[in-house]
This record gives C-alpha cells, structure tokens and sequence, in this order.
C-alpha cells in the first residue's frame, strides 16, 4: 500500500500532478479506507496512527482519522442508501446507551449518554438504521423509524418486535399502522430479539473502552452500521454479509466501498457542471 500519492510529471507543459480520487489530498484511498477499517474493526485511534506510522513511515495524526470518519462515512452511505436491500416482513427494534459528551444525566449512569436505536431486518440482518437520539422517548423511536423506511425504500414490515420499552407502542402505530407489533419479547417468549440484542452487544464492548462519542453528529454510529452491513461477514448468514444476503452486490470492503463512493460524487460533480 502507498501512503503518498504518486506523483507525475509532464514532458511538454512541465506540470506536475497526482490522479486521485481524493481531490486536494496528499494521502490515498487505500489508507483511508484502511483506517476505516481499522477503527470500526475495534483499533483505538491512537492505535490506528502508530500502525500507521510504524508500517508507513507516515505521521499520521489521531485527529485526522476521526475527521475522515467525518466526512467519509457519510458520503459512502448517501452512496449504498441508492441500493434498496430485499428485507422480510418482519424487524426487530431496541435501543442502546452510549456514551456521550454533551449527552443527558441518567440515573444509574456515571457518564453521560445518547441513546442508539437500531432496526434490523430478522431474515437477512440487514441493519435498516442506527440512529442517535438525545431522549429515550416517543420522539426518538420516530426519528429512527422514519430512517428504516427510507433505507428500505419505502418498504414496511408486517411484524415490529420490540422490548416492553414504553415508547414503542405509540411510535410502532404511527409509523407502521398496518404491522403487528410484537411487545415485550425475552429469552423464555416464544418470539426474541436476540438478532439485535447481539448487535446490541458489540455495540456496548465497543463504547466500553471509549471515552465517549464527541457529538450527537458523529457519524461513528452509521460507520458501525456500514461495517455491519457491508463489510463484515456473518456465520449465521453463511459467511456473507447482511447486504449480499438482502441482494446487494457490493464487495465487502472499505476499499470498495471508499471507490464506489468517490466515483459517484465525480460522475455527480460532472452532470452538474454540465
């Protein structure tokens, strides 16, 4: 992997210059998209520049990491969001604390939190949103329910299964009036959420070793969801990720999805100039 970019020279106007995808960048879309899968992988941004730096020979800042989660992990998901995933008639619903900076006080919490809703698909896993929320209430349960519908495309479930959580089912009936809500599932009932629960779980190994989320505009919660969804492979799914099984032909990688994303915002830039 080359960390600088290839620099070239011209013979006849004498002018130097580097094709890249990235415009205005002296770094590649290769160690982007490796630090992006490095982070979400479960590398510490610390970690993340010193490998870095020890394989490369390149100082590359902690600081500049978490900028390129900034920006980058929303232009691959404007990206994949075109690609309408083939879900089943039933999802499953929960919400997680996270530690958040400017988060609210919780009893029970030493730190502060946001809350992070999740609604998976239950055939193909398919994550349909990973939402942030300020308040665990009514409000928050909307806000993620209105982004799983327009990740599927307008696609609606006729079953929701959720926890007992108070919110669900006023939120469930006004934005799915036509689905079954499923309430109050557990270990011993005969339905579970134990799809997400185990989302759920990776999610609080991941927060526990962080200081806390920057921001409610971090875009580390959608970059878990890419990685679930595109880039990690799944046992249960037969080692094929949630979006290959929802019918999604994308290669799971960073790399291409970091290319697939770029490649667009030039062909969009250049319509545009048109």
């Amino acid at each position: 992997m080359t960390a600088h970019k290839q620099t070239y020279y011209c013979k006849d106007c004498s002018h130097k210059f580097t094709p890249s995808l990235i415009k205005k960048s002296k770094f590649t879309p290769e160690l982007v998209s490796l630090t992006l899968d490095l982070y979400f992988s479960g590398t510490s941004l610390r970690k993340i520049s010193r490998i870095v730096t020890d394989h490369t020979g390149i100082h590359l800042g902690a600081t500049t990491v978490y900028d390129w989660i900034q920006k980058f992990v929303p232009l691959i998901s404007s990206t994949v969001s075109r690609f309408t995933p083939q879900t089943s008639e039933t999802w499953h619903v929960d919400e997680v604390f996270v530690p958040m900076k400017d988060g609210q006080n919780v009893k029970g919490k030493e730190t502060k939190v946001a809350f992070l809703w999740n609604v998976m698909d239950r055939k193909t896993r398919f994550l349909l949103c990973s939402k942030l929320s300020q308040y665990r209430d009514v409000k928050g349960a909307n806000s993620a329910f209105m982004e799983a519908k327009w990740n599927s495309h307008g696609i609606t479930p006729e079953n929701v299964i959720t926890d007992a959580w108070r919110a669900y089912p006023e939120s469930v009936q006004k934005s799915f009036p036509n689905a079954k809500h499923v309430r109050g599932v557990g270990i011993r009932s005969r339905r579970s959420n134990n799809r997400i629960e185990r989302c759920n779980g990776t999610v609080r190994e991941r927060t526990k070793v962080q200081r806390g989320w920057k921001s409610m505009e971090s875009q580390i919660a959608e970059g878990q969801r890419l990685h679930y969804n595109f880039v990690k492979p799944h046992m249960a799914l037969e080692k094929q990720t949630p979006a290959q099984r929802s019918g999604i032909a994308i290669q799971n990688s960073w790399s291409e999805l970091l290319k697939l994303a770029l490649t667009n915002q030039d062909r969009t830039t250049e319509e545009n100039n048109q």
